[in-house]
């Protein structure tokens, strides 16, 4: 009988087809009968005797004769066992090497969807969908899609699939195939698109150093199956191959019982030690990593910011020009660096309030979920003010404010909320996210504790995704209940502040706020683009240091005026394969350090 006859049935069964793995089924197979004829040279001995140097016998009990079928009874399980082994090696054949998944979006969610993964052996991958579930049946999915893109970083060969012309709130089944076999099945579902069903959305960030809470965290994406995570920037520490990898493994907790993937829609923070992590870890539709995403057919529109990049020019320019047009319901923001941090170990930063949160009061932003901090807060509904009564650039108004929320505690090390405003609603101190139902006439916001739900077992089901599963505990922010709702706004023409913003910045604090030096990237002919903000009218100087802190060069930039700039430099011929540092000074202050590369 041939190899291909004894796989024939195996192959229906497991549904995979084998022409990729012929070379390692026939090491398998060449083992298999080595040990067969080894086992049929078995040779029966004498009572007492057991195994042997010369082959493998049998040990018969004490009261027993030699008979044939005594040695067919001790025999048969040995050859059952050998019967089975090629089957075990077969199906461990069947395991595709991808894996380390993810779900993120390009374009519309309601029909596409992008299919992220680590390929580190194999190739010809590709992905099978359907909307009918086929187990591992490869043959029997309908669809099929190729990769769009692959890009190696942090120390993995990531493969996106980009898929479009999905049907809007529906189940798609997929798998993903490659050389060495396909992976277990799966399944993600495209939101709906209709604006009278509700949303359901988890927001938070910073996992940061703490796996065992993120790994809670995750666990519980995977017991409340939300359309979607917005995710605000700071994944790993250190931004380096090991940590990303670990941060994979441990998103892949956020896989429900059934296989359902949940899609995460990504902010840079400022342990992504660039933009390139997020781009090329999550297949973001925009390099600079600022963008937006519409849902439910005009209920929401999300609009994920980059505080690593500049806030006013190119982004500045986006983010009015979006928020003009945009007729949703509903607008959400997420970013990483809180406006006004509610501790007093972190700085604040002015500028944002005076280039986004002037925007979001004029067009109308809803909610804003901040990160950065490691502290829990929720504001009242707020927007900049310079009138009597306001406060570090903001005054309650519930009519026409914004609610701020956050800021960060998805495992990484936790701050002291010591630093509350006139308009803080509540703050806290826990490991948290945010669990925001978003429906056509309110959203409601639940905190959910994560070390005290972390006993969770119950799923939600997909027909029930908006009743809370036994065991889950909500922060009750100040004795104010543990749902933070928001009403749909009132219409009519805010307020807008005139002029500068009152400071909030406490003495000593930097215009930079990231914990680690951006990195600046010089091209071919040593040009490169630095952004800083000045705080005042000024000439700002920049200078460039080699390792020791020796001056390398330096250039007085013609007089600005407050605000933020993008500046093109020349530089010299300066070593490279050498960190170096570059320091921007202006109106009598740091406004940046950057390490040149």
């Amino acid at each position: 009988m041939s190899v291909l006859a004894i796989l024939s049935p195996l192959k229906l069964l497991v549904g995979y087809d084998f022409p990729a793995i012929k070379r390692v089924w026939f090491m398998h197979i060449t083992n298999w009968f080595f040990h067969a004829v080894q086992f049929f040279r078995a040779r029966p001995q004498v009572q007492g005797e057991g195994i042997g140097k010369q082959g493998i016998g049998v040990k018969l009990p004490l009261d027993q004769t030699l008979r044939p079928q005594n040695v067919a009874c001790i025999l048969r399980p040995r050859l059952m066992l050998l019967l089975f082994l090629p089957v075990f090696l077969y199906s461990l054949s069947l395991d595709a090497s991808t894996r380390r998944y993810r779900l993120t979006w390009r374009e519309d969610p309601a029909t596409s969807m992008v299919i992220g993964f680590e390929q580190p052996t194999g190739s010809s991958v590709k992905v099978v969908y359907d909307t009918q579930d086929h187990g591992r049946a490869t043959e029997k999915y309908r669809f099929t899609a190729s990769p769009s893109r692959q890009v190696n970083h942090a120390g993995m060969r990531n493969v996106f699939v980009r898929i479009k012309g999905l049907q809007p709130g529906t189940i798609y089944y997929f798998l993903v195939v490659d050389s060495d076999g396909a992976s277990q099945r799966m399944l993600f579902e495209t939101p709906h698109n209709t604006p009278d069903k509700p949303l359901s959305i988890i927001a938070g960030g910073d996992s940061r150093n703490n796996r065992d809470v993120a790994q809670s965290a995750n666990r519980l994406v995977s017991k409340l199956k939300p359309h979607f995570v917005l995710f605000g920037g700071d994944m790993t520490n250190g931004d380096t191959a090991a940590e990303w990898q670990d941060w994979f493994d441990d998103w892949q907790l956020t896989i429900s019982s059934d296989g359902r993937l949940t899609p995460i829609v990504p902010a840079r923070g400022n342990h992504e030690r660039s933009n390139a992590s997020i781009y090329n870890l999550f297949d973001v539709p925009n390099p600079d990593v600022y963008y937006a995403l519409s849902f439910a057919g005009g209920l929401l529109r999300t609009y994920t910011l980059n505080t690593l990049f500049p806030p006013g020019g190119d982004q500045l320019d986006w983010l009015e020009n979006d928020l003009s047009r945009s007729k949703s319901s509903w607008k959400i923001a997420q970013y990483h660096h809180s406006m006004r941090p509610h501790t007093s170990a972190k700085p604040e930063r002015d500028e944002l309030i005076t280039l986004w949160a002037t925007r979001f009061t004029k067009y109308g932003m809803n909610l804003v979920c901040e990160s950065d901090v490691h502290t829990v807060k929720q504001t009242w509904p707020i927007r900049p003010s310079r009138e009597l009564g306001a406060s570090q650039g903001f005054i309650r108004d519930d009519r026409y404010g914004t609610v701020y929320v956050g800021e960060g505690c998805w495992g990484a090390p936790l701050r002291a909320n010591d630093d509350n405003k006139p308009w803080t609603r509540a703050s806290g101190r826990f490991n948290q996210f945010k669990w925001l139902w978003v429906g056509l006439r309110q959203i409601q916001i639940r905190t959910v504790d994560i070390d005290r739900s972390s006993y969770v077992v119950n799923e939600v089901d997909y027909l029930a995704r908006f009743k809370s599963p036994a065991g889950m505990y909500y922060w009750d922010a100040d004795n104010g209940g543990d749902v933070l709702r928001i009403q749909r706004r009132a219409a009519g023409t805010p307020p807008v502040a005139q002029g500068p913003l009152p400071a909030g910045r406490r003495p000593g604090a930097s215009m930079q706020s990231a914990d680690k030096k951006p990195i600046l990237s010089r091209d071919a002919q040593n040009r490169l683009r630095v952004n800083f903000q000045m705080p005042a009218a000024g000439s700002p100087t920049v200078l460039v240091f080699n390792s020791q802190m020796r001056l390398l060069w330096q250039k007085t930039l013609s007089v600005r005026g407050p605000g933020p700039y993008s500046e093109n430099l020349q530089l010299p011929s300066l070593p490279r394969g050498e960190r170096l540092q570059m320091v921007v000074k202006g109106a009598g202050r740091v406004l940046g350090k950057f390490e040149v590369r």
